[in-house]
């Protein structure tokens, strides 16, 4: 019979400091761990309160972040940030200014280049295949549908004005 190891408060609280220390994390992420490691929800909730008092776990912090990376280097859209974020158990309000923000410093024009480089990776039987393609490809990058087919037709109208 294998025993499972205990861990105590103490432990918990330092394993958790450092894993907070090292990468931006929120807090139900920490409580996932916490779980995990078998502690109580009494002990949950003060190693939680504590590491939120100490500032190793704010959720803003991680919102704001997690938003701008997503955007920036994983070039995703407004509605696919908002549902991790949600996922996250991230409360509603910080998850609206986070989204706010990356979109005011994200411009249309990522959108436009993200579509464009796909339009020259992708094999199609027809203008219409090619249109569908990408507007799906930008949906599942998690824009909105009006902004994904307004760029995607001025792709399709320039590459028609360019081949004729």
């Amino acid at each position: 019979m294998i025993k499972e190891k205990v861990i105590t408060f103490e432990k918990a609280t330092q394993r958790a400091q450092s894993l907070c220390a090292r990468q931006e994390r929120c807090s139900y992420d920490i409580q996932a761990k916490l779980r995990l490691w078998k502690l109580s929800s009494e002990d949950i909730d003060k190693i939680i309160k504590k590491l939120n008092a100490d500032n190793f776990i704010n959720d803003e912090r991680y919102a704001y972040m997690f938003a701008r990376d997503k955007s920036k280097f994983s070039k995703w859209g407004p509605i696919k940030i908002t549902y991790a974020l949600k996922s996250k158990h991230i409360p509603d309000e910080i998850i609206k200014s986070a989204v706010l923000e990356t979109e005011a410093s994200q411009d249309n024009k990522s959108l436009l280049d993200l579509l464009t480089r796909k339009a020259k990776t992708l094999k199609a039987k027809s203008i219409y295949d090619l249109k569908a393609k990408l507007i799906r490809f930008g949906i599942s990058r998690g824009y909105d549908y009006g902004l994904v087919n307004e760029k995607v037709s001025s792709i399709i109208k320039e590459s028609l004005l360019g081949n004729s």
